[in-house]
């Protein structure tokens, strides 16, 4: 059976099945694909890890931010 969703565009429909089709090992490693090339884009200019990190501050407790930068080699401070 199809599944309809209310005004659900193409692109939206055809990333849904695709969602669906993979396995939970794909999605694991797209997840960590998608987050390695976010943070690389992060890494690339300085302006954007300041905005990065004042946006998720108020998100998160500073110490969880410094958590991930740490992982990804970088400090607060840069």
């Amino acid at each position: 059976m199809k599944k309809v969703i209310k005004n659900e565009s193409a692109s939206e429909s055809y990333r849904r099945k695709m969602a669906c089709r993979r396995s939970p090992t794909e999605n694991v490693r797209l997840f960590y694909q998608l987050q390695t090339q976010a943070f690389e884009i992060l890494a690339s200019s300085p302006d954007a890890m300041r905005h990065f990190i004042a946006r998720n501050h108020h998100k998160r407790r500073r110490s969880e931010v410094a958590k991930i930068l740490r992982s990804h080699g970088r400090s607060e401070a840069e």
